[in-house]
């Protein structure tokens, strides 16, 4: 993948749903392409020089691995069956080889011997170039017997390689003609058929896996790179997945609806990535508000159904490509009022230079889980609200004017608080200043910090109040204490002391913090009704409060 700065490859992996970027120390860019079921990845860099160099990740640490006595090694596959590692190297005279563990290969009389993987039974596969710079791919067999495979034409192509192979001898290369794009070939090594990713530019695959499915990557129509997973399928399939509708969207907000039923249920996640939105905003129809999502969330969103609406913010003009079947049920027609879809175009609607819709979104920090927790935003300039609920301790609060009028412009004041699942404030209040860069991407990113670390000593209102037979009793500290709360009746008469001990700082408000009074004296006895009053006793803070029981 492009690394953060822009300016090189950085190879990553995704293990258990965990993705993890590696950048070999002074490399001008880094590579896998094999992954092994106990964690290993191998690849390779280039060095300062424009060198390359095999590179292999275990247990976290990326070490160097060159072939013995070659000038440059490139590795492209790993056995989980024996560890070995295959590929090829140079060597000192210019003479390109392939390798598998500590074996030399090298098609006879090929100038140049590629070698791309090994199976769990010695057989290899790789490329090689004949006398006549022509490239070939070939299968050799554990014993060394090559069996050479090629593609129509040719004589035409710039390259052929051939990258993977499974159990069921099914194997995937990659090939380029002279003029065209790069194309990818799936099927046995004697009737190899062309897999398409729909509406990309060009497909690329690496690897195919034990159940056929194939990875590798692909190129959409407005010039970025996405990695893919093909299963392989029947055609009919295929075919009923296979429809495309290219969409543009302007640069800054767009509407849009998903024409096409994916084969994979899409999310916010999906959608944005297909778009490469930096917001993506939908209408909550049962509460009549709008719900945003960011890639800064850490889940995949609301889901996308077709026949409806979304807002989506790009930073650039962007043309892509819905792949899908039509839809079936009638509730899942076009959404939008003045566009039709057909073959070419998708369905969006106009934009304009406005910010008509917007996202608060971030993360809060503190010493808990605060899932359940909301988030209100108020724009100080127009006094309008928006709201959120935290999961995963993420938020995502999303206004939006479907006449198009401004909801936000540079300059403004956005106050933002947090209250815990019983309302109660759960921190201090937040400021934030929109800028042009907010605007670009309609959203304000934010890190809400120090929650639960209130400014000062604070004893709440109790709640339910009045009560019967039970209530609870919040407060905050400002520093860690020791704590009791003393209630009294109204005479003064002490009633009953809830020790609670030594506290750290924080917010004690919800029903999991919070003091708790079960409506009982000292004795054990039910108090009667009336009104009482409760004390929260600090070493350095006294507060009191009135409470009602009624019964």
């Amino acid at each position: 993948m492009r690394g953060p700065d822009g300016e090189k490859d950085v190879a990553f992996t995704l293990i258990d749903g965990v993705f993890t970027t590696h950048d070999f120390p002074g490399a001008q860019g880094t590579y896998f392409y094999a992954l092994g079921n106990n964690g290993v990845a191998a690849g390779h860099y280039q060095d300062s020089n424009g060198l390359y160099h095999g590179v292999i990740l275990e247990n976290g640490e990326l070490r160097q691995y060159d072939f013995p006595g070659a000038v440059e090694t490139e590795i492209y596959g790993y056995s989980d069956a024996t560890g070995a590692l295959t590929g090829n190297f140079i060597d000192a005279s210019g003479i390109r080889r392939g390798f598998s563990g500590d074996t030399i290969v090298e098609y006879p009389e090929a100038p140049e011997t590629y070698a791309d993987f090994v199976s769990w039974t010695g057989h290899i596969v790789g490329s090689y170039v004949d006398a006549d710079g022509i490239y070939h791919a070939y299968m050799r067999s554990s014993v060394g017997r090559f069996l050479s495979i090629d593609l129509p034409d040719a004589l035409n192509l710039e390259y052929f390689f051939l990258h993977g192979l499974n159990r069921t001898r099914t194997v995937v290369g990659r090939a380029k003609a002279g003029g065209d794009v790069p194309r990818t070939y799936v099927g046995s090594p004697l009737n190899l058929q062309e897999l398409r990713v729909p509406g990309a530019v060009s497909t690329e695959g690496w690897n195919i896996n034990q159940d056929g499915s194939v990875v590798g990557h692909y190129d959409s129509p407005d010039g970025r790179r996405h990695g893919f997973i093909a299963r392989l399928t029947t055609e009919t399939e295929s075919d009923h997945f296979g429809n495309v509708y290219t969409v543009t969207l302007s640069k800054g907000l767009n509407m849009l609806s998903v024409p096409l039923a994916s084969p994979k249920p899409m999310t916010a996640k999906s959608l944005a990535g297909i778009t490469g939105a930096t917001v993506v905003i939908a209408l909550d129809a049962e509460n009549q508000s709008f719900i945003g999502w960011t890639p800064s969330s850490p889940h995949d969103g609301f889901p996308i159904e077709g026949g409806q609406g979304y807002i989506v913010n790009v930073p650039q003009a962007r043309d892509f490509a819905f792949v899908g079947a039509r839809w079936t049920n009638e509730g899942h027609t076009s959404a939008a009022p003045t566009a039709t879809p057909d073959s070419t175009t998708g369905e969006t609607w106009a934009t304009t230079r406005e910010t008509w819709a917007f996202v608060v979104s971030g993360t809060l920090d503190g010493t808990q889980i605060y899932d359940g927790y909301h988030i209100t935003v108020r724009n100080t300039r127009t006094n309008t609200i928006m709201t959120a609920q935290v999961n995963d301790n993420y938020f995502a609060a999303a206004t939006a004017d479907l006449t198009r009028r401004s909801v936000v412009q540079v300059g403004d004041t956005l106050e933002v608080t947090v209250t815990d699942t019983n309302g109660n404030v759960a921190s201090e209040k937040f400021s934030f200043q929109v800028t042009p860069e907010n605007l670009l991407n309609a959203v304000l990113p934010v890190n809400l910090e120090s929650i639960g670390q209130p400014n000062k000593d604070q004893l709440l209102q109790n709640y339910p109040n009045p009560f019967n037979p039970e209530t609870w009793i919040p407060y905050q500290l400002s520093v860690a204490a020791p704590v009791s709360i003393s209630i009294y009746d109204a005479t003064g008469g002490l009633v009953r002391t809830l020790t609670i001990g030594y506290q750290p700082e924080g917010f004690y408000h919800n029903r999991g913090r919070a003091a708790y009074w079960d409506g009982r004296n000292t004795l054990g006895e039910s108090v009667a009704s009336g009104i009482y009053f409760y004390q929260l006793i600090t070493p350095s803070f006294q507060q009191t409060r009135r409470l009602i029981i009624v019964k």
